[in-house]
């Protein structure tokens, strides 16, 4: 029995050595193929949240662009039942004054005052279009200012006025129209709080900025009391801090005052 066992030995000892070899093959394979496998599944999950994730994203922008939605509208509603309804009433007091007065300047300041108004009611009226329908461009948009539009715009504010600007004909396409905005706000300032000034409009360009300063002598005559937020400031500064510039003021010790802002040429 034992020289039976002994002459079987070595083939014995060959084929377990084959089997461990071959299992140790098998599990190592396994491993490999298990590895795999969970790579794969891990990359799917990765996948799978990254969609999730974007999901999300794209429900909670679709919710914010509601709730903005819903501020528009609320914002068009009081634009239209307050401030629309208010700059009715002064065009019509100013067509009804301009009928009755007899004193050919009256006759003329209420002209004025009618033409503002029915301006600012166009002006309101693409604004509540604007914000109503989100996406949906107004029928009759308002052309957009350009700087041929400030003699015009000066002429009509009725202030002694000079503009210089020394600017190139290839300014961006934004540049136009915060250049007519910020005059237009700064000579409504003026005709507010200092009436009877002189004012100074120039503009100018250095290295990447367009610098558009309104100068304007101290004012000698009262000025108007009228309510004022300074939200029109308020909109300088961010349309031009979104440009990637600044604006500023600035008060004289003489009483003088400067509005200065400053954009990106590029």
């Amino acid at each position: 029995m034992t020289a039976g066992w002994s002459e079987h030995s070595p083939a014995l000892a060959d084929s377990l050595l084959v089997a461990v070899a071959v299992a140790t093959s098998a599990v190592t394979v396994a491993a490999i193929i298990v590895l795999a496998l969970l790579a794969r599944t891990r990359r799917e999950l990765t996948t799978r949240l990254r969609h999730l994730e974007h999901a999300h994203d794209v429900e909670r922008r679709h919710v914010v662009e509601e709730i903005l939605a819903a501020e528009r509208a609320r914002i068009a509603r009081e634009m239209h039942d307050v401030v629309s309804h208010q700059v009715s009433l002064i065009a019509v007091e100013a067509g009804a004054l301009q009928m009755q007065a007899t004193d050919p300047a009256v006759q003329a300041t209420a002209r004025r005052m009618r033409s503002h108004a029915v301006k600012a009611l166009d002006e309101l009226r693409q604004m509540v279009a604007v914000l109503r329908v989100r996406g949906i461009p107004c029928l009759h948009p308002e052309p957009p200012a350009t700087l041929d539009d400030l003699g015009r715009l000066i002429q009509e504010s009725g202030i002694r006025a000079t503009a210089a600007l020394d600017l190139p004909a290839d300014l961006p396409a934004h540049a136009p129209r915060t250049i007519y905005r910020t005059v237009q706000e700064a000579l409504t300032n003026i005709r507010k709080h200092a009436p009877g000034v002189d004012v100074r409009i120039t503009g100018r360009t250095a290295g990447d900025y367009i610098t558009l300063a309104i100068h304007n002598t101290a004012g000698t005559t009262p000025s108007m009391t009228l309510p004022s937020a300074r939200h029109g400031l308020i909109g300088l500064r961010e349309r031009a801090e979104l440009l990637g510039g600044t604006l500023t003021t600035r008060i004289e010790p003489d009483g003088a005052h400067t509005l200065t802002i400053s954009i990106r040429h590029h």
